[in-house]
């Protein structure tokens, strides 16, 4: 593992080091670059208080983010971080850098005293599957879920 990142709790400054990075996440997905917009739904983001954002950072660089949302269980009356948005820029892949973000995540949802973490991982992606696993995450097998597109 590399101890020369700083991972830290990610503020409203720091926009301009996180907007690249969510702009290549999202064009990894297949949504075509909008660095204006992106920095627009980010700033709502940390203006409406929607989201918590880690940033990864080596020396002045930032190389790395995850993007959790707030939901709730109404059947465990507990609280839950959806990791929505995880990222590590490619050169710094396979580095450790996406296990020492996933610590802080976990870290920052037991002291929320969250009941879970929950993802999402497209179906062809077998290599996410992979990392996520070795995290300890497991498919669920109690519910399908679905999504109804508007």
């Amino acid at each position: 593992m590399r101890n020369d990142l700083l991972i830290r709790h990610a503020a409203i400054k720091d926009l301009s080091k996180i907007v690249p990075l969510f702009d290549s996440y999202r064009e990894y997905f297949g949504q075509l670059k909008n660095p204006v917009k992106a920095e627009q739904f980010l700033f709502d983001r940390f203006q409406n208080l929607q989201s918590v954002i880690f940033i990864v950072e080596q020396g002045d660089e930032a190389i790395g983010f995850a993007q959790l949302y707030p939901i709730f269980s109404s059947l465990s009356l507990q609280s839950v971080w959806l990791l929505n948005d995880f990222y590590i820029s490619e050169g710094y892949r396979h580095k450790g850098a996406g296990k020492q973000l996933f610590a802080k995540v976990k870290e920052f949802a037991a002291l929320t005293k969250a009941k879970s973490i929950e993802l999402s991982v497209e179906h062809s992606n077998e290599h996410a599957w992979q990392f996520w696993e070795k995290q300890g995450f497991q498919i669920d097998k109690e519910f399908r879920y679905y999504s109804y597109l508007l």
